[in-house]
């Protein structure tokens, strides 16, 4: 007797549907792994971002407010006097004097206020407001002595927070 036997070739349906849930499991890890690098780099780009833009700041209020004679605190158009601990401030206004041979002249009056609705910082004066720094969400402050206060600056960028503390030493 001749056997009539045909060699099927090709897959099986089940093989291909096991192969393509295999590739679509590799595929969705893959995915899952690019998706959180790519976000662990941007996380680390704000925080950079951050850090850079609270030194810049905090250089421009230690040069303003080392050379300041009077400080004043605000908080809703209220003079404040932080004490022990850190409270919120809506404003810092700083003078400062110069002596002259012919006497002592004042420079004119500067204050220094964050724009809430678009995160900027500003040093205010002659007329005019010039942009110190982005991302700060508010400024809180404490008296350390009779010449020393720090500054606590909070900054945000995509739900990136950071916060750090500016020491300050009145020369005057």
């Amino acid at each position: 007797m001749i056997k009539n036997s045909k060699k099927k070739e090709g897959y099986l349906m089940v093989e291909v549907f096991v192969a393509i849930c295999i590739s679509l499991i590799v595929m969705s890890t893959v995915n899952l792994m690019l998706n959180e690098s790519i976000s662990l780099v941007e996380q680390t780009d704000n925080r950079i971002e951050l850090m850079e833009q609270f030194n810049e700041i905090k250089s421009s209020l230690k040069r303003e407010l080392r050379n300041s004679n009077n400080i004043k605190f605000y908080k809703n158009n209220k003079n404040i006097m932080p004490e022990d601990d850190f409270v919120a401030v809506d404003k810092i206004k700083i003078s400062r004097f110069d002596d002259v041979k012919s006497g002592v002249v004042k420079v004119k009056d500067k204050s220094i206020h964050v724009n809430k609705y678009n995160k900027k910082l500003f040093i205010s004066y002659n007329g005019g407001n010039y942009e110190i720094g982005n991302y700060t969400e508010g400024i809180e402050a404490k008296k350390d002595s009779d010449n020393s206060f720090s500054i606590k600056l909070k900054l945000n960028k995509n739900n990136n927070q950071f916060d750090d503390i500016i020491n300050i030493r009145l020369r005057n």
